[in-house]
């Protein structure tokens, strides 16, 4: 099932959402996130790319790092059916 996403002027204490026949009858996530300071806190609080400011070197290092695989050798020359 798909997301549905609305962009509304909230002018009272009820936002209404018309939900689709599918998910009638299901439990569903309902997210009210204020637009207007989601951009403030982006354009403030981050370089641009997406991620928090320090985020990077907040988990760098943090998983560990893998062993190195040993060779298994030289390619073996096959020959092509006949």
């Amino acid at each position: 099932m798909g997301v549905i996403r609305e962009i509304r002027e909230v002018t009272s204490n009820t936002v209404t959402v018309p939900v689709p026949d599918a998910l009638l009858h299901h439990k569903v996530e309902i997210i009210v996130l204020p637009l207007d300071e989601h951009v403030e806190t982006a354009a403030a609080g981050e370089a641009g790319d997406g991620w928090p400011d320090g985020f990077c070197e907040r988990f760098a290092g943090s998983c560990p790092d893998f062993p190195d695989i040993e060779s298994e050798g030289d390619y073996e020359i096959r020959e092509l059916p006949e």
